[in-house]
């Protein structure tokens, strides 16, 4: 996952098994920490600028959204990102058209795709926006309005899903940017 930017959990999994001939997996979180830990040791200081700035690219994509609801989401909301990590983003509208068209006005280069995701028993399509940023890619997922009350699950924490209003991402930004160095120091 760390060195070829492989996503999905699973997918993953199989093919470590298969190169080392395991059957038995780790589960979801013991990937999360080793990959975290990984990163960390690749990456030094740079990663915390990074997510810094991934932070910065989520706070800007989520005020165009406003009208939205969006949430940060995910290895930027959690801090727990490596080179490939990108901004995930959830829009709440009934009509996704308007989420890409807001973001089309806001001079956003966005491409988009339905993705079909087992949700609750049964596969269901969801709109998905992509967006090229400097600080690196943001996808954002849009939801029925009526989804922003009801919470989704972790696949990878199997609790519920973290999820960052605007206000929070300030927080956390704030946060991050009182910790930097002056340039007195």
């Amino acid at each position: 996952m760390y060195f070829e930017g492989i996503k999905e959990y699973l997918r993953a999994k199989r093919k470590a098994a298969r190169h080392i001939g395991v059957t038995v997996y780790p589960n979801n979180a013991e990937i999360r920490e080793a990959l975290d830990r990984l990163a960390e040791a690749n990456e030094g200081p740079a990663r915390q600028d990074r997510l810094l700035a991934l932070r910065r690219t989520a706070l800007e994509v989520m005020e165009v959204l406003d009208e939205f609801d969006p949430r940060l989401i995910g290895s930027v909301l959690t801090g727990h990102i490596k080179t490939t990590s990108d901004v995930d983003l959830h829009a709440f509208s009934d009509d996704h058209e308007l989420v890409g068209d807001v973001l089309v006005e806001a001079g956003y280069d966005v491409s988009f795709e339905l993705v079909k995701t087992k949700k609750g028993g049964e596969f269901m399509d969801f709109p998905h926006y992509y967006l090229a940023a400097p600080a690196g890619p943001v996808e954002v997922s849009v939801y029925p309005r009526e989804d922003l009350k009801r919470p989704q699950k972790s696949s990878i924490t199997h609790k519920r899903m973290e999820r960052a209003t605007i206000s929070k991402v300030r927080r956390l930004i704030a946060a991050m940017e009182a910790t930097l160095p002056t340039k007195e120091e």
